[in-house]
Formats: structure tokens, C-alpha cells, sequence
């Protein structure tokens, strides 16, 4: 479905969206169907966080997460069959989504709790032993929700930006060394000393919102964590869903590639794989999966998400700087939240009503700075 966006053609121009991973993308993907031209600056090439993930659409153990965060996730596999519907080509088929359920280790105390989430957000479920699925796990105990899958993100975020050209979607692979406010907007200069001038901007750059958002003199308590994970290859099946445990998951793909993750460094934003984190996988998917032990990965990558103070992204216009906007902060939920993010962000830039009380993902009150960086 289109939409016309209802501010007037003059008064909107172009949005420039700094940050080309899934949610920057897919806030381009919401602007296009109202008709607005969008140009996407990116300096990474398509190495984001949401490039590195292992796609899973659901937060890990949601029950234990705020409503604003269940707002944005609860319906995260309807919204990417729609979204695959209109995507899926020659980069793109329905493997790519893997809707094979999600079984989770869930100990008998905190499954009241589980229910009681499954019951409001409507979610189904059903009570089966880990070793129903894999003989070998470790773990018994636990749920399975079957409607719960995860998608090949580095496909999609392909045939995603593919599709936004074919849409007239600009996309600047450049880095942002400047931003001025104005009265409305900002103008932004470039490494490669580009100019723009930004009606409306929004701000999408993961780890790097901070950098761009201490350059309009706005803090917020967001920090780097570098996750790794190791890739192996078993006959496609072998894993049936996504088995999710609290010391780590594995992730099943169509053609039988399996995911192990994930590992957690706060406060490092290095994008490099380590011997240590290598290690520490290892012993994961020997854990959980006693034959991958004799396996050697395919392979091992690193990823920087976009960790916050809060369980929930900031989603709206920053305080003071009419015509700026952010979507930031997702933390390891980038991919799960990321249509419902863009919808909103796509409304408010368009002056619609979100689709849910957007009051909670507000950048208010946020500390200004007068300095162009800002201790974290």
C-alpha cells in the first residue's frame, strides 16, 4: 500500500537518512511508499550491526522485556512475511526466512510469567523437551513457539537496498564530519566534502548516532557492544528451530548452515573476530550441540549493536532541532524491531499519528552538550 505523505512537497524536499543498516533502510522503504524522495549517507558499505546479527525475530526471552519493546516486536514475523512478499527475486526467496519456531530453555519459575506474556501479546506456544527436537541437547526443560523464526539479513538487507534503487532511493557511501542546525533541518558536509542540505533528517547509524547526535550538541546514554559468532555447515534440517538457551543459541538456516552466538563486550567497538571469542563459541556449540565439536566453522565475524541505558530504542524528533530525527539505541533487537521502528518514524516525519503511543521511545529529556563529544 502507498501512501501520500501530507505535508506538502515543497515543505519536505528529500530526507536524508544517515545510516544504511536495517533501519535506516527500511525507515527509506516506509518514506518511498508516501512518495518522498530519500537519499541514505553510509559509510560502512553494509557491514552494520544488522549485517552481522543472526536474525532472529523476537527479542531473546521477550517476556522479560518493557511493553515499548513488545510493542515493536510482537508482530515482527507478520510484518517480514509482508515485507518479503514485496522483496522476494533474484536476491532474494523465501528461504531466506526461516519459519521453523523458536524453542527456549524456560526453568519452571519463570514460566508463569511466560504464559502470561504469551497470552496478552498472542503469542502461541507449546511445552516441549529440548531433546524432542535435538536428541542431543543438554536441555530439557523448555518452550517452543512455533510461529517464531529468524531471516538471512545479509540477503534481505541486499534485496532491500536493490528494490530502494529501483524506487529512486539515493545512496552516498560517505561519512558525515559536519552537521549545522537550522532553522528547520541541517546542513550536512562529508569526508569527501559533499553539502547537503537537509530539510529533514534522520538519524540511523547505530553505534554512530552518538557521534552524529554530539555534533548537535545532544547526549544520550548509548554505548558500543561488540557481539562475534561462528558459522558451521550441517545437512540442511539438522537443527529444525532456533534453540535458545541462556548460554548462548544456535540458529538454523534453510540450506542446513547453522549460527552460534553470540558473545557480549560492552563498552568495545572494534569490529574485528577474536581468538578469545572464537574459543568461547566453540565451547557453545560443543555445549550445545555435542557434534559440531569435531567441526571446523566456516566462519567467524564481529558486529558493534547499538547498546542503550533502557530495553528499547529511542524513536522521534530530538528536542530544540525541528526536522531532526532518531532511531537508535536497539541494542541486539535492531532486526525484530526495525519495520515497526520505520513506521513510526516514517508517520512522524510525515506528520501522521504513529500507530502506537510514541511517547515512550522519546529523546525527552535528553543532556545537551557543549562540547562535540561526550563521556559515555
Amino acid at each position: 500500500m502507498f501512501y501520500i505523505c501530507q505535508k506538502s512537497w515543497d515543505e519536505m524536499r528529500e530526507v536524508v537518512i544517515v545510516g544504511g543498516g536495517i533501519v535506516g533502510l527500511l525507515s527509506a522503504f516506509e518514506l518511498t511508499k508516501r512518495e518522498i524522495p530519500v537519499i541514505v549517507i553510509d559509510e560502512s558499505g553494509g557491514r552494520q550491526a544488522s549485517w552481522a546479527g543472526g536474525g532472529i525475530l523476537s527479542p531473546l526471552y521477550a517476556w522479560r522485556y518493557s511493553d515499548a519493546m513488545n510493542r515493536l516486536t510482537f508482530d515482527a514475523m507478520q510484518r517480514y512475511v509482508a515485507l518479503f512478499g514485496e522483496l522476494v527475486g533474484s536476491s532474494l526467496d523465501w528461504s531466506d526466512l526461516h519459519r521453523g519456531g523458536l524453542w527456549a530453555h524456560v526453568g519452571s519459575e519463570e514460566f508463569a510469567k511466560m504464559k502470561d506474556w504469551a497470552a496478552r501479546w498472542g503469542v502461541s506456544y507449546e511445552v516441549l523437551s529440548g531433546k524432542e527436537l535435538l536428541p542431543s541437547f543438554p536441555f530439557a526443560e523448555g518452550i517452543l513457539f512455533p510461529d517464531l523464526g529468524s531471516v538471512r539479513n545479509p540477503r534481505l538487507l541486499k534485496a532491500l537496498r536493490n528494490y530502494l534503487v529501483s524506487r529512486g532511493v539515493s545512496f552516498i557511501r560517505d561519512k558525515v564530519v559536519s552537521l549545522i542546525p537550522k532553522q528547520k533541518g541541517v546542513i550536512l558536509e562529508t569526508r569527501d566534502r559533499r553539502v547537503v542540505d537537509a530539510r529533514s533528517l534522520v538519524i540511523s547509524a547505530g553505534v554512530g548516532s552518538n557521534k552524529m547526535l554530539s555534533m548537535l550538541g545532544v547526549s544520550l546514554p548509548m554505548f558500543p557492544v561488540k557481539g562475534e559468532m561462528l558459522l558451521y555447515q550441517l545437512p540442511p534440517g539438522k537443527v529444525p528451530a532456533i534453540m535458545l538457551t541462556e548460554s548462548g543459541y544456535l540458529i538454523p538456516r534453510s540450506d542446513g548452515a547453522i549460527l552460534v552466538g553470540s558473545t557480549l563486550a560492552q563498552g568495545d567497538a572494534s569490529t574485528y573476530p577474536t581468538v578469545s571469542g572464537r574459543y568461547q563459541l566453540e565451547a557453545v556449540a560443543a555445549k550445545l550441540l555435542p557434534e559440531l565439536s569435531g567441526l571446523k566453522p566456516l566462519y567467524h565475524w564481529a558486529g558493534v549493536r547499538p547498546g542503550s541505558a533502557l530495553d528499547h530504542p529511542y524513536i522521534g524528533p530530538v528536542p530544540g532541532l525541528a526536522g531532526v530525527f532518531v532511531a537508535s539505541g536497539h541494542y541486539r533487537n535492531g532486526l525484530v524491531s526495525a519495520p515497526a521502528t520505520a513506521e513510526i518514524l516514517a508517520q512522524m516525519v510525515c506528520g501522521e499519528k504513529p500507530f502506537t503511543d510514541p511517547s515512550a521511545y522519546s529523546l525527552s529529556p535528553v543532556s545537551r552538550s557543549r562540547s562535540s563529544f561526550f563521556s559515555r
